[in-house]
């Protein structure tokens, strides 16, 4: 069984410049410096008329994975994240999202929305994080849906300096 998760974060930028920010290969190796580790690559970029997608490789550091985690883990925990951005109309526009952990531990799948509302983005993402490790999965889920939520406030922090120097 999977555990399900939910996040809103509020971007304090334009629509059309959240949507362009995502659809700007800079964006995500800014972001890389940023936020992640200095062995997270940019896997594959693509754009095609109204949509992005991106493809991350990313290295947790051994000081964010819990103790639990780590008895079970075959080493480094690598995730490979792919999302793709899209359907931007003007009002709104949408993404979707897996992420896998290297050695098939787990993964995540979900997507988000993003609409302009008084004078802000507000981008509601929802998905399901699947841990396939006997006893412990539904305890390591949880983990991985709170290592998201601080994640997912970390990328928000970035994405509205990166749209405030824009």
């Amino acid at each position: 069984m999977a555990t399900r998760f939910s996040h809103s974060a509020h971007i304090d930028a334009h629509l059309e410049t959240v949507f362009t920010s995502y659809g700007d290969e800079a964006f995500w190796h800014d972001r890389m410096a940023a936020i992640g580790s200095p062995h997270d690559t940019l896997d594959a970029f693509e754009t095609s008329g109204d949509s992005t997608t991106v493809t991350l490789t990313q290295h947790i550091p051994d000081e964010d994975i819990p103790d639990v985690a780590r008895k079970v883990l075959p080493g480094r925990l690598i995730i490979v994240r792919t999302t793709t951005y899209a359907d931007f109309d003007g009002e709104r526009f949408s993404s979707s999202a897996r992420a896998e952990a290297a050695g098939g531990l787990g993964v995540i799948n979900g997507g988000s929305e993003a609409v302009s509302q008084g004078g802000v983005v507000v981008e509601s993402a929802t998905g399901q994080v699947k841990v396939s490790v006997p006893l412990l999965g539904g305890k390591l889920e949880k983990l991985v849906v709170s290592h998201l939520t601080r994640f997912f406030d970390a990328e928000t922090q970035h994405l509205n300096r990166w749209t405030a120097a824009r």
